[in-house]
C-alpha cells in the first residue's frame, strides 16, 4: 500500500530528530516510503539551513521544509550542532525564512497525496497539527488524505497520565496537544517518554566523518542520546507495532490545555494507542543501529 508521510520535528535543542530523519531518508531511499516534507514545529537561528544541510547528505536535499516562524519560545539548553552544520556541509537553503509557513505548505502536500495514503509523524511540538485542523480545507484534507499519525509525545507508565515535554514544555505545546487529542479524526498511536529513555543510540566516539555522529558530539552526548524519536520513526516504519517489539494499550487520549498533564482513557475501541516495550532496551539498540550506520 502506497505511503506519504510527513515529518512534524522541533530539531530543537536535541539531537535524536538527526537520528529520526537519518531514518525517515533511508526507508525513502529504499523505497519503503514517499517522504514528501518536513514541518519544522520549533525556529532557531539556523533550523532551516540546517536542516536542509543535513537532508542534503542523506542524499534529500531538495526536499520541501515549513517552519513555524513563531515558535521560538520554547525552554530548552542550546546546543552548537546546527551552526556547526551549516558550517561544515552544502546545503541550499540560507535562511529560515526560505521555508514555506506551516499550513499552507501541509494543505500543498496533502493535497498531491492519494486519499487515505498520508501518514503524520510528530517527533516534536503538536501545534502545527492544531492549527492545520483549524482550517477548514486543512480539516477536509486530513480527514479524506490521512491514514494515521505517529506521534512522539506523552508519559503513559503510571495509568496512562504524567507529563512530557512534547506536550507540557509551554502554552503553545500544551493548547496545541489538547486541540489535536480532542479533534484529530484519525487513529493516533504514542511513542511516550519511558519507552525511549533509556534505549540509546547514534553515539559513536571514534567516527568523526559522520555528520550524525558530529552533530550528537557537539549536542553532548558523542557515545549516544534517549532514543524517543527515532524509535517513533521506526514504529512508523514497521506499521504493526508487534513486529517492532511492542504491545498497545488502546482508549482515548487526552491533554490538559494549562498544565500539559497527558491522560489516557482506556477502551478497546478508542482511536488512541501507545505502545509498552516487550523487549530489552539492548534490543532496540540494536534495530537502531542496523538503520543509523
Amino acid at each position: 500500500m502506497e505511503r506519504n508521510i510527513i515529518l512534524g520535528t522541533d530539531w530543537w535543542t536535541d539531537c535524536d530528530d538527526i537520528a529520526a530523519v537519518r531514518i525517515l531518508c533511508r526507508a525513502h531511499k529504499r523505497g519503503l516510503w514517499t517522504f514528501r516534507g518536513a514541518v519544522l514545529d520549533a525556529c532557531m537561528p539556523y533550523s532551516v539551513p540546517s536542516l536542509n544541510a543535513f537532508l542534503t547528505s542523506e542524499g534529500l536535499g531538495d526536499l520541501p521544509i515549513a517552519v513555524d516562524s513563531d515558535a521560538s519560545d520554547f525552554s530548552g539548553n542550546l546546543s552548537p550542532y546546527q551552526e556547526n552544520m551549516v558550517k561544515s556541509l552544502p546545503h541550499r537553503m540560507q535562511r529560515n525564512e526560505e521555508a514555506e509557513p506551516p499550513v499552507p505548505f501541509l494543505k500543498r502536500i496533502l493535497a498531491d497525496c492519494p486519499d487515505g495514503t498520508a501518514e503524520l509523524i510528530e517527533i516534536g511540538f503538536p501545534q502545527v497539527w492544531a492549527a492545520l485542523l483549524k482550517d477548514p480545507e486543512g480539516s477536509d484534507l486530513v480527514g479524506r488524505k490521512v491514514r494515521r499519525m505517529w506521534m512522539m509525545a506523552g508519559r503513559w507508565d503510571n495509568g496512562g497520565r504524567g507529563f512530557e515535554h512534547n506536550i507540557a514544555n509551554n502554552a503553545r505545546s500544551r493548547e496545541g496537544a489538547a486541540y489535536v487529542l480532542e479533534h484529530f479524526p484519525k487513529p493516533v498511536v504514542f511513542l511516550g517518554w519511558e519507552v525511549g529513555a533509556d534505549v540509546i543510540s547514534g553515539g559513536d566516539p571514534e567516527n568523526d566523518a559522520d555528520p550524525l555522529v558530529r552533530a550528537f558530539r557537539d549536542h553532548g552526548s558523542p557515545r549516544g542520546r534517549s532514543s524517543w524519536d527515532p524509535m517513533t520513526v521506526l514504529l512508523a516504519l514497521a506499521e504493526d507495532p508487534e513486529k517492532a517489539g511492542y504491545s498497545i494499550r488502546r482508549g482515548w487520549a487526552s491533554a490538559d490545555p494549562a498544565t500539559g498533564e497527558n491522560s489516557f482513557r482506556y477502551d478497546e475501541t478508542g482511536p488512541h494507542a501507545y505502545v509498552v516495550r516487550e523487549r530489552p532496551a539492548a534490543w532496540y539498540e540494536e534495530e537502531l543501529s542496523r538503520w543509523l550506520r
